[in-house]
C-alpha cells in the first residue's frame, strides 16, 4: 500500500526543474542549499461525502526548499523556481497527469493555494522558501 505522501513524494521527485542530485525529504531539511521537503499541513480532508459511502478529499502539503538568500538575484531565482512549479502543477492537472495513488483512490488535481515565500530566514545566508499546495482526490468505499 502507497501512502499519499509517498505518491507526492514520487510525483515531486520525478519534476525535471528540481536541482540536479538535491534530496527531496519528508518532514525534514538540512542547513545547506539546495535541498527540498514535502511538509504535511493541517486541515480539512474530507471536503465531500458521497452517498455510495465514497468521498472527495484532500490532502494539503507545503513544498519546501533551502535556498541561498545572499544577494538579490538568487532571492529572485528562489521565488521564481517556485513559481515555475506552480506553473507545472497546473499543467499537470489540465494534462491529468497526477500522482499514482492506491487501488481505491484517484487524483483529480494537484495545485498550489499559495504564493511562495520566505518561511524562514536563517542566521547564514539561507533561507527556507515554502509553497503550500494540495491534492484532491475521490476515495472509493
Amino acid at each position: 500500500m502507497t501512502t499519499i505522501l509517498e505518491a507526492i513524494k514520487t510525483y515531486i521527485e520525478a519534476y525535471s526543474g528540481l536541482a540536479t542530485g538535491a534530496p527531496v525529504w519528508v518532514d525534514f531539511l538540512g542547513a545547506l542549499p539546495i535541498e527540498y521537503s514535502i511538509v504535511p499541513l493541517p486541515g480539512n480532508t474530507i471536503l465531500e461525502k458521497y452517498l455510495n459511502g465514497g468521498s472527495r478529499r484532500q490532502f494539503s502539503f507545503a513544498f519546501q526548499s533551502v535556498r541561498s538568500t545572499a544577494d538579490e538575484l538568487e532571492r529572485l531565482e528562489s521565488l521564481g523556481f517556485f513559481e515555475v512549479f506552480a506553473a507545472w502543477l497546473e499543467s499537470q492537472t489540465l494534462s491529468e497527469q497526477l500522482p499514482t495513488l492506491d487501488t481505491k483512490q484517484s487524483a483529480t488535481l494537484i495545485e498550489a493555494v499559495t504564493s511562495a515565500y520566505l518561511y524562514e530566514q536563517g542566521v547564514s545566508d539561507t533561507g527556507i522558501y515554502q509553497i503550500n499546495c494540495r491534492l484532491e482526490y475521490d476515495q472509493q468505499p
